[in-house]
């Protein structure tokens, strides 16, 4: 099923998507930046509603579990603006080459490029919106100290496994079209399983509840070291064997299925 030869020739692919990236860069921006054009704020309004969002929700649920609103704010912010990147990397890889699919069909390109320039459009927005971070950290005098430097493996982490995801939905939901609603149903389940507003302290007993949602151990890793701390070696571990696991099953299925994308999308 998996030969070696469509093995090499995806390898091949991702690796002359990269040796572009400055053209996925590039395009990425494009992306982001079309969709407020003639707006004032351009894509600071990405900032705007998230930090509106914080900002009220911060408020109204540290009443609600009568927690200390600059104890429970900073972890919300955090929270939301990774979940917001989580959730577009998971739904946007949906579309990433059905999207794309006038260009696979009339312009010979690495197809890893459409996935590159998807996962930087990603982390620009992630970039607007991680300015609230910065100033609820001021507002509230949060110093992280050298923790924070755990963020950039952090991010990493999460971009490789974003990409991985790419390179999998991508041929899939271009193939069956009902896949990407799926998909966005189950991440509005999740995001409620998922100790964003509610924390984890809040049902010990519920450990097992928590080590099965990966999405919980991805937020971890960077919202420990925003806040100080250095997240434990279990989120850590399993965040990497999650990556592992990913990147396989990605070079497999893109191999498998790369040569049908221009078919489907």
């Amino acid at each position: 099923m998996y030969d070696r030869t469509n093995v090499q020739k995806a390898l091949k692919d991702i690796s002359d998507g990269y040796s572009k990236m400055e053209l996925s860069v590039f395009l990425g921006w494009r992306d982001v930046k079309k969709h407020y054009t003639r707006s004032l704020l351009g894509p600071l309004w990405l900032t705007l509603s998230m930090g509106f969002m914080v900002l009220g929700l911060g408020i109204l649920y540290s009443e609600i579990f009568k927690i200390d609103v600059a104890d429970y704010l900073p972890r919300l912010a955090i929270g939301l603006i990774l979940w917001g990147f989580i959730n577009g990397l998971v739904t946007g890889s949906c579309s990433v080459f059905t999207a794309a699919g006038a260009s696979i069909r009339q312009v010979k390109l690495p197809l890893s490029l459409y996935v590159f320039q998807f996962v930087w459009s990603q982390v620009l927005t992630l970039a607007h919106n991680f300015l609230i971070y910065i100033i609820v950290a001021i507002v509230f005098m949060i110093n992280p100290g050298v923790t924070a430097l755990l963020f950039v493996p952090a991010m990493a982490i999460i971009i490789l496994n974003g990409v991985f995801l790419a390179l999998i939905l991508g041929p899939l939901c271009a193939r069956f079209r009902d896949v990407p609603m799926i998909i966005g149903s189950v991440m509005q389940i999740v995001f409620f399983m998922t100790p964003i507003i509610w924390s984890t302290e809040s049902m010990p007993e519920r450990a097992w509840f928590l080590l099965a949602n990966p999405f919980y151990h991805f937020i971890e890793i960077v919202r420990d070291p925003l806040m100080g701390s250095t997240g434990t070696a279990l989120n850590w571990l399993i965040c990497i064997a999650i990556t592992v696991v990913m990147g396989i099953t990605a070079l497999l299925f893109f191999s498998r299925y790369r040569a049908r994308v221009v078919y489907w999308s």
